[in-house]
């Protein structure tokens, strides 16, 4: 069923509180029986984020809505919230779980260990101590600091926050 919808969502080019809210029941019923295999972080994540996406569509229509429409508050709030919390969780997990982000050494190991290395990743590794502090001690700021700037309501600090967080994603 959820298949069929989006695909008719994809075909349409344009969709509807009804169809979303369609699918976010359809994913929460596996998420809800998935037990072990879905309760990972990003399950609640793709929830919320469906949900928020409820709010950015006509409620029956399924046309588009105009260009100049203006985007509805309750969804820009949740979605900034939402990356908030997941840029703050992602530092506090590091600064919480192993001393070597506390030390500033865990990007001595980094290019060693990391799921999918790249040709760089040799360069980077045979940087000098300092430098890797540096990439540390960066990391801690984007997702430790820089988020805050998410929840302030002026443009121009939330564009800041906005593009230093996704920096790391």
């Amino acid at each position: 069923m959820g298949l069929l919808i989006s695909i008719l969502i994809i075909i349409l080019g344009s969709a509807n509180t009804i169809l979303l809210f369609a699918l976010w029941a359809l994913y929460f019923s596996i998420v809800s029986i998935g037990q072990t295999w879905y309760s990972f972080g990003w399950e609640s994540q793709l929830l919320e984020i469906g949900f928020l996406a409820m709010f950015m569509v006509p409620i029956l229509s399924l046309r588009r809505y105009p260009k100049y429409t203006a985007t509805p508050f309750v969804a820009i709030w949740g979605y900034r919230w939402l990356l908030f919390r997941i840029m703050i969780g992602a530092g506090m997990i590091k600064i919480r779980g192993d001393a070597c982000w506390r030390d500033l050494t865990c990007m001595n190991y980094f290019y060693q260990t990391q799921p999918n290395p790249n040709p760089m990743s040799i360069y980077f590794h045979n940087n000098f101590e300092l430098f890797h502090r540096f990439e540390t001690l960066s990391n801690h700021l984007i997702e430790l600091i820089f988020p805050f700037l998410l929840l302030i309501p002026h443009r121009h600090v939330c564009l800041a926050g906005g593009k230093h967080s996704f920096l790391i994603i």
